[in-house]
C-alpha cells in the first residue's frame, strides 16, 4: 500500500488561497495495488531412502499430501523420471489417483509428465480419468524430459524428443478438447474447461510464448529476469494460435528447497548434508554412464554454494521467512513450491520443517509481502 499527501496551500488555485492560509488540509490517497496473495506449493520427487520399502514409502508419502493439505498449500507437484533413485514415482498419474482419494481441497499436479514417451490418445485419456478422480483438481506439467539417458530406455532418440513433445502435446490438447481422434469421437471430457490448467517447468520463456504456467528455479537474480520477461510475454500473446488454457492468466512460481529447524545453525548443517544425497541421486544416469549432465542445477553437489545463492532456504523460520519475502518482493512471484523430503532428510525430519514453515513460516512471509 502506497499513501501520498498532497497539501492544499501548494495546489490552490487561485481564489483558494484564503482556505489554506486557514486551514492546512491534507489528502490522502491510498493506492493499494490488486496483488494475488503470495500462495504455497509442495513439489516431491519422492526419492528412495535406503532401509525404505516401496509400500513404506509410498504411506509416507500419501500421509505427506494429507499433511500438506491440512497445512495449507494449495498444490502438490510430482514428477516423473525412470529407473532412477530420484524418484519411486515414475507413473505420476498412479500416485496422483491415489492422493485424490486422501484428500478434498488442495490440487494435485505432475511437474511433469514427460509426453514423447507416451501415445497422445493414451496420456489424454489418462489425463481426463485423473481429472474425474481428482473432482476437477488436476493440473497437468507437460514436457520433453530433461535425461537423455531416460529417452534411450525407451529406445527414443534424445535428439528428437523436442519435435516429438510439440506434435504430441498439440494432439493431447486436441483430445482434450473433444476434437475427434483419427475420425472416432471422445465420448468424455474433463471436469475442468476446457482441460486441467497446463504447465511448463523449466522454460519460462516457452511458457509464456504458449499462455502456460510455469516453475522457475535458481538465484534471486536469474529469477527477477525470467519473470518480468514471462509477464511481458504473457501480455504481448504474440502468437495466440499457439496460446494454450484458453483465456486464463498464467502463473510463475520458484522452487526452493526448504529445511526448517527452530535453530538455524542446525537447520543449515543438516542441509548441506542432504543436498549431496539429492545430487547423487538427481544424477543417477549420468553417474552411471559417466557423461556430463546438460545443465548443473546442483552446483555440483555443494550445499553451501546453494545456500548461498539461495536455492536452499534452511534455517530459522524467520531467517527462511526473510529470505523468500525478499525473494517475492524482489521478484513478483507470488507462488513458492517447497521441496522438504530431498536428499536423505526422512519423513518424520520432513513433517516437522513442514509443521514449523505452514506455523511460522507462512504467516510471517504474507505480513510481510502480503
Amino acid at each position: 500500500m502506497r499513501v501520498y499527501t498532497f497539501p492544499f496551500d501548494r495546489i490552490a488555485k487561485k481564489g483558494c488561497n484564503r482556505l489554506s492560509s486557514i486551514m492546512q488540509i491534507s489528502l490522502e490517497i491510498v493506492l493499494t495495488q490488486t496483488m494475488p496473495p503470495v500462495e504455497f506449493g509442495f513439489i516431491d520427487h519422492t526419492e528412495l531412502r535406503p532401509g525404505v520399502a516401496l509400500d513404506l514409502l509410498f504411506r509416507e508419502r500419501l500421509e505427506m499430501v494429507v499433511c500438506v493439505e491440512a497445512a495449507g498449500f494449495v498444490r502438490y507437484h510430482t514428477t516423473e523420471h525412470h529407473l532412477s533413485r530420484l524418484d519411486a514415482t515414475p507413473s505420476p498419474g498412479l500416485f496422483l489417483a491415489a492422493a485424490a482419494q486422501r484428500t478434498s481441497r488442495i490440487r494435485l499436479a505432475s511437474l511433469v509428465h514427460i509426453v514423447p514417451l507416451y501415445h497422445p490418445l493414451r496420456l489424454a485419456e489418462e489425463l481426463i480419468m485423473l481429472d474425474g478422480l481428482t473432482g476437477g483438481r488436476l493440473d497437468v506439467g507437460v514436457g520433453k524430459g530433461i535425461s537423455p539417458p531416460e529417452h534411450r530406455l525407451f529406445g527414443s532418440d534424445p535428439e528428437t524428443a523436442r519435435a516429438r513433445f510439440e506434435k504430441q502435446l498439440d494432439e493431447v490438447v486436441l483430445i482434450l478438447e473433444g476434437r475427434d481422434y483419427q475420425e472416432a469421437p471422445i465420448p468424455y471430457r474433463p471436469i475442468q474447461h476446457p482441460y486441467p490448467p497446463l504447465w511448463y517447468a523449466g522454460n519460462a520463456v516457452y511458457a509464456g510464448e504458449r499462455n502456460m504456467n510455469t516453475i522457475v528455479a535458481g538465484p534471486l537474480d536469474i529469477l527477477v529476469t525470467l519473470a518480468e520477461r514471462f509477464r511481458e510475454l504473457i501480455a504481448a500473446r504474440a502468437n495466440p494460435e499457439r496460446c494454450l488454457n484458453g483465456n486464463s492468466s498464467p502463473t510463475i512460481g520458484f522452487q526452493r528447497h526448504v529445511y526448517v529447524d527452530t535453530d538455524g545453525e542446525r537447520a543449515r548443517k543438516r542441509a548441506v548434508e542432504s543436498w549431496s544425497k539429492y545430487h547423487d541421486n538427481l544424477w543417477t544416469h549420468f553417474n552411471r554412464l559417466g557423461s556430463s549432465a546438460p545443465n548443473n542445477p546442483t552446483v555440483d553437489g555443494d550445499g553451501s554454494k546453494a545456500l548461498e545463492l539461495g536455492m536452499i532456504a534452511a534455517r530459522s523460520p524467520e531467517e527462511v521467512a526473510e529470505q523468500l519475502s525478499r525473494e517475492i518482493d524482489a521478484s513478483g512471484i507470488r507462488y513458492m513450491i517447497g521441496a522438504f523430503c530431498w536428499g536423505n532428510i526422512d519423513h518424520h525430519e520432513a513433517l516437522a520443517s513442514i509443521e514449523r514453515f505452514s506455523s511460522d513460516v507462512i504467516p510471517l512471509v504474507r505480513a510481510a509481502v502480503g
